[in-house]
């Protein structure tokens, strides 16, 4: 232990690093650079761009730099301008583009000047200016001392401030009155800011006041002057602004849309919770920084998703939403869902058509077959279906027959009608323009609107239960899609799904027949029909739409259901459904056959909620809500 002491007090000679990232400089030994080797005409946009080049490649220049002070050896030689630096000319001469020339001063012969000599002459001036400016990390007698990126980075960083993102009153009555600030000088707060993935602390946050209406505006959100100033419970009305810049997330934590967003995209497809995403971010971007702020929390994160996630439905809506101010977030969600749920029906959805969703009408089918009668296209792992039994049997065997016989005389007759307005062509083919315009206009208007189909299917979740003494609640969450996937609408049934709820359901989405569709494919299909023609409810519902089953259900419950059999076929064989089935081409010529809509989407729509469950089923009733 002496030696070690002893050794401890010998004299020891180290470099001590540059506290100072750019040694001093002034700004007119800057000025004066900029005038002696750039253009007079240069603007300050591309002096700027020169800078930043400088001070955000320090890997690049430290390589630069270790060429310029290497040890000589046998097969090296020391370069003032390095290959290294000649690279980041020609990066510098594309982002400039024509702006380059601004570089380069009259008695520089720019004109003269091949591409080689060109980027060598800007290699010269970044040198010139990476000298001035003492990024090298070595010091004046060659010695390495350290990298300078981090404290250079550290001390040209911006001082940020949060403030309002109007410069006028919103409200019509005050005509654009300009804000005075809010918050007083020994009374402004300060925060911590999160911008994408980096942490600034003590962040100023101002707000502002309109002088006429005292209307408060700060950078997320607008707080209304109290109505009635003698209640206790009038704290005003708060007005959520759907294009905010940053987010309050926490007492004093905020941060920008690059954050908001990477919560929303993060939880969505990843199927990761609030707390997942906490732990993710702290040990990703919090760990690697040096910061006095604490780490991000899960509760934090849940905020984040709230209230990204309604402004981004207000938004698509078209509205702003409105609350009380002062509310617990617990109440946010709860107005958030009554004020942007609509009851599950997702309005932006209501005038969706795709190639996968719409298709046109046909009045006759491609092809007839004569399959089976009962017959159903691609039926899943080759199950033949099972012949009907029971006291419907000969009545299904004649219905069959009868539906292909009006598919055939369907077909024959649309087939004369072509031939005969072929033969009406040719023979007034010397008709004038604007007799075949009106032909052209009339049956145009006698064209049937397209045909649409939704699929529904529902997928059983738990909610989280209040204590242990109450029993848990299981709701099943009901669905309607389109074939494509785009969400229709969605509800929530006590534990099952009954015939009932389903018909109350698509009377709340589809309230009246024009915006009915032609098909609606449940599971239960044939439930749903039977329910409907006892109720009454189909006399309404059977000028606009038909119920069809899945195939898997077709095939395990057609064999003893006459209804089924007859009227819930989802790809029928015998032509008495065209717009169900479709005939392809493939790559050599063959014809097959293909069903004209996804069946299945509701239950690829359900598997993807399912990863979801774990996190819904520790949600309260108005977090499940507003998540789904």
């Amino acid at each position: 232990w002496s030696f070690v002491l002893l050794v401890g007090l010998l004299p020891v000679v180290s470099a001590a690093p540059n506290n100072d990232p750019f040694s001093g400089m002034t700004f007119r030994a800057f000025s004066e650079f900029v005038e002696q080797h750039f253009s007079s005409r240069i603007s300050l946009t591309t002096v700027m761009v020169v800078l930043f080049t400088m001070t955000n490649n320090f890997d690049l220049l430290n390589l630069h730099a270790c060429q310029q002070h290497t040890l000589p050896l046998p097969d090296e030689h020391l370069q003032t301008i390095s290959g290294w630096l000649k690279a980041l000319a020609r990066a510098l001469d594309g982002k400039l583009g024509q702006d380059t020339d601004r570089l380069f001063q009259t008695t520089d012969n720019l004109s003269n000047l091949d591409n080689d000599q060109r980027n060598s002459a800007i290699a010269t001036k970044l040198d010139s200016l990476y000298k001035l400016l003492d990024l090298s990390p070595y010091d004046d007698e060659g010695v390495f001392c350290q990298s300078r990126y981090k404290q250079v980075k550290k001390e040209i960083e911006p001082a940020y401030v949060i403030s309002p993102a109007f410069m006028q009153c919103q409200t019509q009555s005050c005509q654009g009155q300009s804000l005075h600030i809010n918050t007083r000088d020994c009374d402004t707060p300060r925060a911590t800011l999160i911008k994408g993935t980096k942490i600034y602390e003590e962040v100023y946050v101002l707000s502002g006041k309109c002088p006429l209406c005292k209307t408060i505006y700060y950078a997320d959100h607008e707080i209304s002057a109290q109505i009635d100033k003698n209640s206790g419970d009038d704290n005003g009305t708060k007005f959520y602004l759907n294009n905010a810049k940053y987010l309050k997330v926490g007492q004093s934590v905020w941060v920008d849309r690059v954050f908001f967003g990477g919560v929303i995209h993060g939880i969505y497809h990843f199927h990761g919770s609030s707390s997942a995403f906490a732990e993710f971010w702290n040990d990703t971007f919090w760990s690697s920084q040096k910061t006095q702020s604490r780490k991000i929390t899960q509760r934090q994160i849940w905020h984040t998703f709230l209230q990204e996630s309604m402004r981004m439905v207000a938004k698509s809506s078209r509205v702003t939403l409105e609350m009380e101010n002062g509310i617990s977030i617990q109440e946010v969600t709860k107005q958030a869902f009554i004020q942007l749920g609509d009851n599950g029906v997702i309005k932006c959805a209501q005038n969706h058509s795709c190639s996968e969703c719409t298709h046109q009408y046909k009045e006759t089918a491609d092809r007839i077959t004569g399959d089976d009668p009962a017959a159903v296209l691609g039926v899943d792992e080759n199950h033949q279906v099972p012949t009907l039994v029971g006291d419907g049997a000969e009545l299904a065997i004649q219905d069959a027959a009868q539906a292909r016989l009006n598919a055939q005389l369907a077909a024959q007759a649309r087939l004369n009608a072509d031939d005969a307005m072929d033969a009406d062509e040719s023979s007034q083919s010397s008709s004038s323009a604007e007799d075949v315009e009106a032909s052209s206009q009339s049956s145009s208007t006698e064209e049937a609107s397209p045909v649409t189909l939704v699929v529904m299917d529902g997928v059983v979740m738990e909610i989280k239960r209040d204590n242990y003494f109450v029993p848990p609640r299981f709701y099943c969450v009901e669905t309607l899609c389109a074939p494509c996937g785009a969400v229709h609408a969605w509800t929530l049934f006590d534990k099952s799904e009954s015939p009932t709820q389903i018909l109350d359901f698509l009377n709340a989405v589809y309230p009246t027949p024009d915006v009915r569709p032609d098909y609606i494919c449940i599971d239960k299909g044939c439930r749903v029909l039977h329910t409907a023609i006892v109720n009454g409810s189909w006399n309404v519902w059977k000028e606009t739409t038909q119920f069809i089953v899945d195939s898997y259900h077709y095939i395990n419950h057609h064999a003893n259901d006459y209804l089924c059999h007859k009227w819930c076929n989802p790809a029928p064989l015998n032509g008495s459904a065209p717009n169900l089935v479709v005939v392809e081409h493939n790559v050599n010529g063959n014809a097959h056959y293909k069903r004209a809509f996804n069946t299945q989407a509701c239950e690829q729509l359900n598997a993807w909620l399912g990863g979801f469950e774990t996190i819904l089923k520790r949600m309260t009733v108005y977090n499940f809500n507003w998540f789904l």
